[in-house]
């Protein structure tokens, strides 16, 4: 072999090692990195539970009576279905978006069915002002298409920020729940339960135009008559005679664990 072939070859051979190298290292700092990321969310509670309150700010975020209730009723849904629902409160989401968030609590926990990935995480930020408190719900890989990211996001809109909204976060939550684990179940899918919610905007709408129009003929037919002071329109509302009348403005046990269920990114959120 002559001197630069043997040369070449030296060349290609140190080539070859630097790239094993360079490949060992990007591995192992992509490594640390996940280590290290998954080190900021939350462990699986110890003993296991599916309704998870980790808020120190509003740590009776539910009733006791409330989170117990909850409780029985995801471990019921968990038991009969082999589907796992999963309700966590937070009081920061270390630095992640709602939806990454979400997602690695679900694999983190292995929430699901490792076979089926029939996991569900209802995450909760109820901290901060308008428009900074979160709501989340990430759908495990098994479960994407029966719960598609439209279907979550009508369900956020639906169900859970208008109770919110007020405070009324049980309220919330189970209605949420409810049309979750339907889902889940297949008693009905994501068109039918769009098509409900259709239906029942377009009857409150029908129902708001009739209350409007006999508010006007009330109104009209009153003041038509005459006396007893007529009606006004204030800042506090409408009156009618005189002011007289008026319309103002204004934990339980029973849960064996998670079953090693992933997540892929599935799921919608919103904020209050």
């Amino acid at each position: 072999m002559n001197c630069p072939t043997r040369f070449l070859l030296v060349m290609i051979n140190q080539l070859r090692s630097h790239f094993r190298f360079i490949q060992t290292s990007i591995l192992l700092i992509v490594l640390s990195f996940s280590a290290f990321a998954q080190n900021d969310i939350p462990n699986a509670p110890v003993p296991p539970r599916l309704y998870v309150n980790l808020s120190a700010e509003f740590p009776e975020f539910l009733s006791n009576e409330q989170a117990v209730d909850l409780e029985k009723r995801l471990v019921q849904f968990a038991d009969s279905t082999s589907n796992q629902l999963v309700v966590v409160v937070v009081d920061d989401l270390a630095g992640y978006e709602p939806w990454d968030f979400a997602t690695r609590i679900g694999d983190k926990w292995g929430v699901g069915n490792e076979k089926e990935d029939n996991g569900i995480v209802l995450l909760i930020k109820p901290t901060g002002g308008e428009g900074e408190r979160e709501v989340f719900i990430a759908v495990g890989r098994g479960l994407e298409g029966a719960i598609p990211d439209i279907t979550c996001n009508q369900i956020v809109q639906n169900e859970l920020l208008p109770s919110f909204e007020n405070k009324q976060f049980y309220e919330g939550i189970t209605n949420g729940v409810a049309v979750l684990e339907s889902l889940a179940k297949g008693e009905y899918n994501s068109d039918q339960y769009a098509s409900k919610m259709s239906r029942q905007e377009t009857i409150a709408t029908i129902v708001i135009l009739a209350i409007i129009v006999l508010i006007v003929l009330f109104m009209f037919f009153t003041r038509k008559r005459g006396g007893g002071g007529g009606w006004t329109i204030g800042s506090g509302g409408v009156y009618f005679g005189g002011g007289s009348r008026g319309w103002g403005g204004g934990s339980g046990g029973g849960f064996g664990g998670f079953g090693g269920g992933s997540f892929g990114g599935g799921g919608s959120g919103g904020s209050w």
